[in-house]
């Protein structure tokens, strides 16, 4: 039962009507065309928080709730702010940031940033990494897809009330991860920024730092800038139990 669990498909559902959940569009495609699944079958869907265990109906628009499957709330919010990368690395930075619990992501424009992308051409972006955010949601069966919102520039990036880490290149204004984050500081709401290959700017870093954020060192080894997020969400988990 629990293999069976493992390998049953998991979509979303933006709307319910006693208990019916519908499906969208992309996703009755996939139900129908790439699965072949057939009416009955059991499926997991997720809708305000909440895993059902349910049972496709015959026009595959609709599921019946059987079940709850997984309840509850994420107790850390993770903001991440990524710089604007090529595909393949925007692609694994959000697809293993949604795995490690991302619960939302940012892109920014750093001024080292070697990839810019034309503003006819974000829209694009935007939908394909929230498909690709959907998508890496329900491999990892999460309660929800964490959203990636519009590109924004280093200005307009804001603090949380709560611990504000910016990764720094810097060798000495910089405090090691183990004392920014730890189980004396662990809390419910983290920010996270990195920059793109070359780092941050110092004065970029500088804003940051005025609004809140801690340079904060990953240790001796120059990380790619795709392990980063792994790096610091797999210590956020590992604190968090």
């Amino acid at each position: 039962m629990v293999w069976y669990n493992l390998v049953m498909q998991q979509y979303f559902s933006k709307e319910r009507k006693d208990n019916i959940l519908f499906l969208n569009e992309d996703d009755i495609h996939h139900i129908k065309n790439v699965m072949r699944m057939k009416p009955l079958q059991e499926v997991l869907v997720g809708y305000s928080n909440v895993l059902y265990l349910c049972q496709l109906n015959s026009d595959f628009k609709s599921v019946n709730i059987k079940s709850v499957y997984k309840e509850g709330t994420e107790n850390i919010f993770v903001l991440a702010y990524i710089p604007v990368l090529n595909d393949e690395k925007m692609s694994f930075i959000i697809e293993k940031g949604t795995e490690m619990g991302v619960s939302k992501f940012v892109p920014v424009n750093f001024s080292h940033s070697k990839f810019v992308l034309s503003k006819d051409k974000e829209q694009k972006k935007l939908e394909r990494w929230n498909r690709i955010a959907k998508e890496a949601s329900e491999q990892s069966r999460r309660l929800f897809a964490p959203e990636v919102m519009s590109i924004i520039s280093v200005d307009s990036i804001e603090s949380l009330e709560g611990v504000n880490i910016l990764c720094s290149l810097d060798k000495e204004n910089v405090k090691p991860i183990k004392e920014v984050l730890n189980e004396n500081t662990l809390c419910d709401k983290i920010s996270l920024v990195f920059g793109p290959e070359g780092g941050i700017s110092e004065a970029e870093e500088n804003i940051l730092v005025s609004k809140g954020f801690i340079r904060t060192s990953l240790g001796n080894n120059i990380l790619r800038t795709e392990t980063v997020i792994v790096n610091v969400c797999s210590i956020i988990n590992y604190l968090n139990g």
